[in-house]
């Protein structure tokens, strides 16, 4: 599916009063992403991804939707949930990290 930017940043329900908060701030609190309500409710496929990626893991959208992605303790149990993945949803196993590595070339 393809989700035009413009078209959850043009949403009326978009929230646009967000406080900015730092990177500090934003790994102590819970995760929220206000593009996603917009997402889930303009395109049913990324709603029915994550509606079933959270049956198994905490899952979030990126940014406006370019991607889903759920987090599992183990890449073991990340592999057997990939293993029952319906067939429409185009899924794999990526490792995760903690700081970028164009963040890390730069320290």
């Amino acid at each position: 599916v393809s989700i035009p930017t413009p078209v959850i940043f043009k949403d009326p329900q978009l929230p646009r009063n967000t406080p900015k908060r730092s990177i500090d701030t934003l790994l102590k609190c819970e995760f929220s992403n206000d593009c996603e309500v917009i997402a889930r409710k303009r395109f049913r496929e990324v709603d029915a991804a994550l509606s079933w990626l959270l049956e198994y893991a905490p899952s979030r959208l990126t940014g406006t939707g370019a991607c889903v992605f759920a987090e599992f303790d183990t890449e073991s149990c990340a592999r057997q949930v990939l293993e029952q993945a319906p067939e429409w949803l185009n899924a794999f196993v990526a490792k995760g990290v903690n700081l970028s590595p164009l963040h890390r070339e730069l320290l």
